[in-house]
């Protein structure tokens, strides 16, 4: 004996039956934030990213292999990310040299 059920209901019908939060305002929100962090994504700069969550990311597990497994150590890691800052400033153009980067005013 089989038994076949077919139910054709809309997915906000569904939520309030089941009493599930209407959760669309908090989706619109979402969608809008991660539009603007999208947009904003041209002026992400990596290293500084590094820099600001270095200790954090230091801890993870992941980093550690991996760096174990390249054979550097986190200073030899942190002191590679601060020579090639220093030279993309210096193909950029710096304020002691009197040139103009790209990102300067």
């Amino acid at each position: 004996m089989q038994v076949r059920i077919e139910i054709d209901v809309k997915p906000e019908e569904l939520r309030r039956f089941l009493g599930l939060p209407d959760v669309a305002g908090l989706q619109d929100d979402f969608i809008e934030f991660m539009r603007e962090r999208v947009s904003a994504a041209s002026e992400f700069d990596p290293a500084a990213f590094l820099r600001g969550n270095l200790d954090a990311i230091k801890k993870y597990p992941g980093v550690k292999r991996l760096l174990s497994a390249a054979k550097v150590t986190v200073s030899e890691a942190e002191e590679a990310v601060a020579a090639r800052t220093a030279r993309r400033s210096a193909k950029r153009g710096s304020p002691a040299t009197g040139k103009k980067g790209k990102n300067d005013a």
